[in-house]
């Protein structure tokens, strides 16, 4: 695990950023867009920090968004301790706070969570509560919505250990996702990777009929996806919300959050 709170490498192309959250502050990088934009916040998976997520972030920039690339508390860059997205939803509600007051942030404001960060990112909207009220959509790729069938269906030494470690004994039923699917608020992509070794692909499944949102499967994606399927899936979001965007001025209404 990565030191709390050591500082995140510089990148030529981001701006090095720190914002205040309820443990301290967060850490991050930055891709500003010159002009009025939408944005997304992206978050990393266990293990990894807001470096992780480049790939993704730089798609979205190059799409014409701004990107926030964000570290999780208790990973590098960012202060507190990991509590396996337990403190997601107050977290990100600061974060989503900080990037709405920047310059030239207008919606769609998505949230797109890698592993862990895709649990984090559906407790957010989805548990009573939750502080995330400022996003319009969410993209939860290989997030684990059911820890208790993960850890059962999982033949991954390490993932068990990890979970025996971190996890209360609330937050197998509480810090799963599925547990809160009839709460989700805002319009939803769960993301499968049909070789996912860590999340098995049914879970995904299940959560996203149980939640009843929309379900993307890729058959040669394991559980993070590589650079060429990152591509394709930041492609799926930025269509996605344009059409619900044009969709809504068409209407002249606004969708409920």
């Amino acid at each position: 695990m990565f030191i709390p709170g050591l500082t995140l490498p510089p990148l030529p192309d981001a701006t090095l950023v720190s914002l205040p959250g309820p443990a301290g502050e967060l850490g991050g990088y930055f891709w500003r867009h010159p002009g009025e934009a939408p944005a997304a916040l992206l978050l990393h998976g266990w293990g990894q920090d807001a470096g992780a997520m480049v790939h993704p972030a730089r798609q979205v920039h190059a799409a014409g968004w701004h990107a926030l690339s964000l570290s999780q508390r208790g990973w590098r860059g960012s202060a507190g301790c990991d509590d396996y997205g337990l403190s997601g939803p107050a977290d990100l509600g600061a974060a989503l706070a900080w990037l709405t007051g920047q310059p030239g942030v207008r919606e769609p404001l998505v949230v797109l969570g890698l592993s862990m960060g895709g649990l984090s990112a559906l407790l957010s909207v989805s548990v009573p509560g939750g502080q995330a009220s400022r996003a319009t959509h969410v993209v939860a790729v290989s997030a684990p919505t059911d820890l208790r069938a993960v850890y059962d269906a999982s033949s991954i030494r390490f993932l068990r250990r990890c979970y025996d470690a971190i996890l209360t004994p609330e937050q197998w039923c509480e810090g799963s996702p599925v547990t809160h699917a009839a709460g989700l608020k805002v319009p939803t992509l769960v993301v499968i990777g049909a070789r996912d070794r860590i999340c098995a692909p049914e879970i995904g499944r299940q959560y996203a009929e149980a939640a009843e949102v929309r379900q993307m499967e890729d058959a040669n994606m394991a559980h993070e996806p590589d650079e060429a399927q990152w591509a394709v899936i930041v492609r799926e979001l930025v269509t996605w919300t344009q059409k619900a965007e044009e969709s809504t001025h068409t209407l002249g209404i606004r969708p409920a959050l």
